[in-house]
């Protein structure tokens, strides 16, 4: 089954390799703007909608893994600030979207200013995304027509870049995650108490540490990095904690550049679900791959890039697993 899908969903295959990318060499209004598609597909037991478009089927008959819907979708991204005058100062307005299977994306106001010795430190507040994402008031409902809920998160984020004048890099996160009218686990006879252990909404936290290697002459770049998560969530079965580790890579070809990235999580579930009798544990993988080519046909400001994006979440519930594999065209106008 085929879905058109209007989102903001391919960022996360674009990030930058870095904490923070390079200042503005000019004072001023600069950013940039990125439009294209994507294709591909969406497994998920818990996502419902995106502007109005379905990503699984209202009505399920089983507690089973997921069944995929394919989807094509227009993407946008948008990042733009203004730095000031000493160049070490800049405030933004962007699109950021998180390395995920799940659309996490969030709208970006950041301050960020260069210091001479301490280094790099911005400072971000977090807002829910232009693209709402719907998720199932009871995903677990079989037999009748499952209605649908908003998903939204905001917080805060603070990187510190360039830590003493080393290439560590330190990103701390912390996002309160809301579901607008939770009913997980209703009409299905479990207790008030049970129903209580599938919440979904609660605080996620994210501590990364990671360091930027240099090499060939400033033709690759590779940064490792290792992180703490912690989904402290309202509902216990719901609720994780675990790490994640990380590489990216960067090749500067000239011509193009080649952008790598792939991240393995592993959590630890922290109560059973009643439903299923198991802990809700999981293994994470995402890799991600994109090619930039700057100045495509002699346009200049101009950036074209095309990628692809393979995640996978392998639970130990068949039911909370998911995947997405998405292949992704855009083109970038710098200003």
């Amino acid at each position: 089954m085929k879905k058109i899908v209007c989102a903001l969903i391919a960022s996360a295959a674009t990030a930058s390799v870095l904490a923070l990318d390079p200042m503005p060499e000019e004072a001023g209004f600069s950013g940039s703007l990125a439009g294209g598609a994507a294709g591909g597909k969406v497994e998920s037991n818990f996502l419902a909608r995106v502007l109005g478009i379905d990503l699984s089927d209202s009505t399920i008959y089983s507690l089973s893994s997921p069944s995929d819907t394919k989807i094509i979708s227009p993407t946008f991204d948008y990042n733009i600030g203004y730095t000031f005058d000493s160049k070490k100062t800049r405030v933004s307005l962007a699109s950021a979207a998180e390395a995920s299977i799940d659309f996490s994306s969030n709208t970006t106001l950041t301050l960020r200013h260069n210091f001479d010795s301490i280094g790099h430190i911005e400072l971000a507040a977090l807002a829910p995304p232009l693209a709402q994402v719907d998720v199932w008031k009871n995903p677990y409902l079989t037999g009748q027509k499952r209605d649908r809920t908003d998903l939204s998160t905001s917080g805060v984020r603070v990187t510190w870049d360039k830590i003493l004048g080393s290439n560590f890099e330190f990103i701390a996160t912390f996002k309160k995650k809301d579901i607008g009218d939770e009913l997980s686990g209703q009409n299905l006879g479990l207790s008030a108490a049970e129903e209580k252990l599938l919440e979904r909404g609660g605080d996620i936290t994210v501590a990364e540490l990671g360091y930027a290697f240099v090499l060939g002459g400033g033709k690759n770049m590779i940064r490792p990095s290792m992180a703490f998560v912690d989904y402290d969530l309202d509902g216990g079965a719901m609720s994780q904690d675990g790490y994640r580790l990380g590489v990216a890579h960067m090749y500067n070809g000239g011509d193009f550049r080649w952008l790598n990235r792939a991240l393995y999580e592993s959590l630890d579930g922290d109560k059973v679900n009643p439903i299923f009798n198991k802990t809700n544990n999981a293994d994470l993988y995402i890799v991600a791959s994109e090619l930039r080519f700057p100045e495509p046909l002699g346009w200049d400001k101009w950036v074209a890039t095309t990628g692809i994006q393979w995640g996978d979440n392998d639970a130990d519930i068949d039911f909370n697993k998911s995947s997405t594999l998405l292949f992704v065209a855009r083109v970038v106008r710098t200003f």
